[in-house]
């Protein structure tokens, strides 16, 4: 009878550590090649996301699409640090406004940003002051402005604490890193 549960007690703790191990094993999957986690490191998302936000993006068969808010890689583009002055060290994490082939303009004056003629709806940007929408002082970016293949237009929420397409133009696909799906602290979803 000892003999016996002795048995049924190994068996049990045997099933325990193999329930386990294969629920390690479909994390470390998961989360190596669909779901990653990513810190917001500043305010130009404000007021959608905030600093120290903690963001959960997939990449698994994304195709961008407008409105969406994605993690985008800079740090391959020294350009960013040496023409304009523009930290690539850290992702970036925008608000996709035009994709490939549509044409945007913006009016700094009202605020009001175009894609294709239209004016887009924007609940979400946060104006931190009264004047004018920022644009790039330099004019390295002409408007009306037809986003190239493959590529995206990228925006902060937070239009004049944002380094964005404005400065640093359109930005290639293969530097998203992938959409926000879900914010886990504090919890919530993201518009």
């Amino acid at each position: 009878m000892n003999k016996n549960r002795k048995s049924k007690t190994l068996l049990s703790l045997y099933e325990w550590v193999e329930t386990f191990l294969v629920a390690l094993c479909c994390v470390v999957l998961l989360f190596t090649f669909a779901v990653k986690f990513v810190t917001v490191s500043g305010s130009s998302m404000e007021q959608t996301l905030h600093n120290a936000d903690r963001l959960l993006i997939t990449d698994m068969f994304y195709q961008p699409k407008n409105g969406d808010i994605v993690v985008v890689d800079v740090s391959g583009n020294l350009k960013l640090e040496r023409e304009h002055g523009i930290s690539s060290s850290a992702p970036y994490i925008k608000r996709v406004i035009a994709t490939e082939g549509q044409t945007i303009d913006i009016d700094p004056e009202s605020w009001t940003v175009y894609v294709d003629g239209e004016a887009i709806d924007e609940p979400y940007v946060y104006h931190c002051n009264s004047s004018d929408m920022y644009l790039d002082p330099f004019d390295r970016i002409t408007y009306p402005f037809t986003v190239s293949e493959d590529c995206v237009f990228v925006m902060g929420d937070n239009r004049n604490g944002s380094s964005d397409s404005r400065m640093i133009g359109e930005i290639h696909e293969n530097y998203i890193l992938g959409k926000v799906i879900l914010r886990l602290f504090p919890f919530g979803g993201v518009e």
